[in-house]
C-alpha cells in the first residue's frame, strides 16, 4: 500500500455564487421633467355613442314600432295590386290578341293614319268613315263634281270647298252643312279620283249651329294637315298603316269619351 494513498484527500477550491444584478428601478409616474401634465377629460356623448355597444333590443324594438303599420298597411294592399297587375296582363294580352288589319283603300288608310300615335284628339267627337266607289265615272271627272252624283248635296250645303295637289292627285275638301234630326251635322270631306274610282273620306262633326266655329276651323285643318301629305298619295302604293280591328267593324272615333 502506498503511502499516496492513507493520506486524507485535499478539499478543492470553493466556487462563490455570481452576484445577482439590482433590479432596474420603477419608472417614475407622471410625464417627463420639463413636461406640463395632461389631465383627463371625461368622453363626451359622441364618445361614448362610437365606443359602448349598441342596444339592440330597444333598436329592434324601434323599427318594429315603425315599420308595423306600414307592413300592415301593405299586406291589406297587396291583394288589390296584385288583381290589378292580373287585370292589366289579361287586358294586355287580349289587345295583343286582336288582330292589326291592313287597309283595303287608300281613303280607309286615311282614317287609320289618325288612330296612330300621336292620336288624333279633338275636344269635339269626330266621326270618320271611308268608302270606294268603283267604276262609275271617267278617269276625267273632277272629284267635285263626281262627289255631288254620289252623295246628292247642294250649294246650299256647302260652307266652303277647295281642290289641291297633293302627291299624285288633285283633292277636293268641302266643309258641308248637313241638316237632320235634332242637331245640325257637319261633315268634312275629302274626295280624290283613281281612275274610274271614286275615293271619299267623311269626317262628321256633331254641331248646333249653321256656320263653322272657331274650334271646328283649327282642329278642321290640324284634321287635313294630318292625313293630306304626298306619301299618303303615292301611285299604286297605301300608307304603311295598320289598325286594331273592333268588332263591329267600325272605325275608331275620336275626341272625348261618352261619360258613363
Amino acid at each position: 500500500m502506498s503511502l499516496s494513498s492513507r493520506l486524507p484527500s485535499r478539499p478543492g477550491p470553493t466556487r462563490r455564487p455570481a452576484p445577482r444584478p439590482a433590479p432596474a428601478p420603477a419608472p417614475a409616474s407622471g410625464p417627463p421633467p420639463g413636461v406640463p401634465e395632461r389631465r383627463r377629460h371625461r368622453r363626451g356623448r359622441l364618445s361614448r355613442l362610437l365606443t359602448e355597444p349598441l342596444p339592440t333590443a330597444a333598436l329592434e324594438r324601434g323599427v318594429r314600432a315603425a315599420v308595423g303599420p306600414a307592413l300592415r298597411g301593405l299586406g291589406r294592399v297587396a291583394p288589390v295590386l296584385c288583381l290589378a297587375a292580373l287585370g292589366w296582363a289579361v287586358a294586355d294580352a287580349w289587345w295583343r290578341r286582336t288582330p292589326a288589319v291592313a287597309p283595303r283603300h287608300r281613303a280607309e288608310a286615311l282614317c287609320f293614319t289618325l288612330a296612330a300615335a300621336p292620336r288624333f284628339a279633338p275636344p269635339m267627337t269626330v266621326e270618320p268613315s271611308a268608302a270606294l266607289v268603283r267604276g262609275r265615272f271617267s278617269p276625267s271627272m273632277p272629284p267635285g263634281m263626281a262627289l255631288r252624283e254620289v252623295m246628292h248635296f247642294d250649294e246650299r250645303m256647302v260652307i266652303d270647298e277647295h281642290t289641291r295637289r297633293v302627291g299624285d292627285y288633285d283633292v277636293t275638301t268641302v266643309w258641308l252643312r248637313m241638316p237632320g234630326g235634332e242637331a245640325t251635322r257637319r261633315w268634312l270631306v275629302v274626295a280624290w279620283m283613281e281612275g274610274a274610282d271614286l275615293a271619299v273620306c267623311n269626317f262628321r262633326f256633331a254641331a248646333d249651329g249653321d256656320d263653322l266655329t272657331p274650334d271646328e276651323k283649327v282642329w278642321g285643318a290640324r284634321l287635313l294637315a294630318r292625313v293630306l301629305v304626298p306619301q299618303n298619295f303615292s301611285r299604286g302604293a297605301l300608307p304603311a298603316v295598320r289598325l286594331r280591328w273592333s268588332r263591329d267593324g267600325e272605325l275608331p272615333s275620336f275626341g272625348p269619351k261618352p261619360a258613363g
